[in-house]
C-alpha cells in the first residue's frame, strides 16, 4: 500500500516524506507537485493507496478541490486523506470537512513529527 503526498512544495513533500521514513513507515511514498499529477498517480494506484496528504493551498486547483473531486467518485471516496496546511483559520478547517466528513486528519504546518505518526499511524505500516 502506498502513500501519495500532494504539495506544490518541494522542501514540504521533502520533510513530510522524511518524518515518515524516520518514524518506521515501510510504505512506499509517491509524491506530485499539483493536482493534475496527483490525479495521475491516483488513477494510476487505485486500490492501492493507503493514505493521502493533501496541501490545503496550492495553485490551479486547492487540496479541497482536488479532494471534492475524490470524494466524488466512488473508486476513490474512500481513501483516507490528511489535508496538511499553513491555514489555521476555522473557515478552512470547517470547508474540507465539509467537502469530506470522514477527513482522516487536518494538520497545521509547521507539524510536529507526533502529529503528523498520530493521524498516518492508523492506515501506514511501521516497524512498531
Amino acid at each position: 500500500m502506498k502513500i501519495i503526498i500532494v504539495d506544490d512544495s518541494l522542501l514540504d513533500r521533502k520533510l513530510l516524506s522524511r518524518t515518515l521514513v524516520n518514524s518506521g513507515v515501510k510504505n512506499e511514498i509517491l509524491q506530485a507537485d499539483n493536482a493534475e499529477a496527483a490525479f495521475a498517480l491516483i488513477a494510476g494506484n487505485i486500490g492501492d493507496i493507503a493514505l493521502l496528504f493533501l496541501d490545503y493551498q496550492m495553485p490551479q486547483m486547492t487540496g479541497v478541490e482536488l479532494m471534492e473531486g475524490l470524494v466524488k467518485v466512488p473508486a476513490t471516496a474512500g481513501i483516507p486523506i490528511v489535508m496538511v496546511t499553513a491555514s489555521a483559520s476555522e473557515e478552512s478547517r470547517q470547508a474540507a470537512y465539509k467537502v469530506n466528513p470522514r477527513l482522516a486528519g487536518y494538520l497545521l504546518k509547521p507539524f510536529k513529527p507526533d502529529q503528523l505518526m498520530a493521524a498516518a499511524r492508523p492506515y501506514v505500516q511501521t516497524d512498531a
